[in-house]
């Protein structure tokens, strides 16, 4: 898995989510998450992906005696589910066991986005991963029409209006899943988009894999 530039789609069913954890950091928090998961209790891992925050919450409990300090320093793995961890293993997805917090920290100083804080509660471990101020995507309060229906619409059709309602939501929306929500081909929708971008409403930030639809004034 190739590391991840600043922003980065977290694609959770049919939405598209945009996040600022480095990908390696987040892949490790994930695989964590499944090695030490107590599946018996039927409580799925919960991920909630906010505009400067991400958190993972896993239902599982620290070694008997262990305490956050033990947790974050170097220390011997003791996976919860040891088979699903040598699986990993085997299957090049983990390099060792017992470096995931390690590597965590590590990508995120690398990346150079605040450590992680972890939160050890009676039934459950949480992760939250926090993006620095100057990168955050900020997502347009409230519909987008309610901010340039005078400027604009008597030059947006439909289709261009219900386009920017939804990159109002997410920024990070792609063209595919656009086009999937309205019914539409990829190509109508990358051509209104050209559209927005040559009318002065929409400004691409990032690649086109990577990047989101910055929304203007």
């Amino acid at each position: 898995m190739e590391e991840s530039s600043k922003t980065a789609p977290l694609i959770v069913g049919r939405i598209t989510y945009a996040y600022d954890t480095p990908e390696e950091a987040l892949r490790e928090a994930l695989l964590n998450a499944l090695c030490h998961k107590q599946y018996q209790s039927g409580v799925p891992i919960q991920i909630s992906v906010y505009e400067d925050k991400l958190y993972i919450v896993n239902c599982g409990c620290l070694p008997e005696n262990w305490t956050l300090e033990n947790l974050m320093s170097k220390h011997a793995s003791s996976p919860y589910n040891p088979n699903i961890a040598h699986v990993f293993y085997l299957a090049g997805f983990i390099e060792s066991w017992g470096r995931g917090i390690e590597k965590i920290c590590s990508a995120c100083e690398k990346d150079g986005v605040p450590q992680p804080e972890y939160t050890i509660n009676p039934g459950d471990i949480m992760i939250k991963f926090t993006a620095p101020e100057d990168r955050l995507i900020r997502s347009v309060t409230g519909r987008v029409t309610e901010k340039v229906t005078d400027k604009v619409t008597d030059t947006l059709d439909e289709t261009s209006l219900k386009i920017l309602n939804l990159l109002a939501i997410d920024p990070a929306y792609t063209t595919t899943f656009l086009a999937e929500n309205l019914s539409l081909s990829r190509k109508t929708v990358s051509l209104r988009l050209k559209m927005l971008k040559d009318a002065g409403l929409i400004e691409r930030i990032g690649s086109d894999r990577k990047g989101y639809w910055k929304l203007l004034k």
